[in-house]
């Protein structure tokens, strides 16, 4: 083996380290959804726009009353190469559901053609809200 060749495998190995990090960081940098303006949404049109804004008008008192927030999203699939346990968290982080300081927030995510639903609570509701009960 000659020098050169031994200078040339930590160079390969850098340059396939490197690479790596930068493909888990493109997959890390998925387009989110944008933050949405009620407190029930469907994007996926199941639920008939009279019942959305009666479902809307009751997550809106829940919030005045005890100003712990829930946001429901329905969604026709789930567009991300990440699993729902990752993905959720990170748009629910995104989101900024609940009161700043409080974290109070839940966000209830329906994915319909994945047949998927996911629960993200905010640290502030955990004791109340458990794993286990949701």
């Amino acid at each position: 083996m000659s020098i050169t060749s031994r200078c040339l495998r930590p160079r390969q190995c850098a340059a396939l380290l490197l690479s790596l990090l930068i493909a888990s960081f493109v997959a890390r940098a998925e387009e989110l959804p944008p933050a949405p303006k009620g407190y029930f949404n469907d994007y996926a049109g199941v639920i008939s726009e009279a019942k959305q804004h009666e479902l809307n008008e009751r997550l809106a008192k829940f919030d005045k009353d005890t100003i712990n927030q829930v946001v429901v999203a329905i969604f026709p699939k789930m567009d991300s190469t990440l699993s729902p346990d990752e993905y959720t968290p990170r748009v629910a982080n995104s989101w900024g559901v609940g009161r700043r300081g409080k974290n109070n927030g839940v966000t209830l995510f329906i994915f319909i053609r994945d047949r998927t639903m996911r629960i993200q609570v905010g640290y502030g509701l955990t004791s109340v809200l458990t794993d286990a009960l949701s």
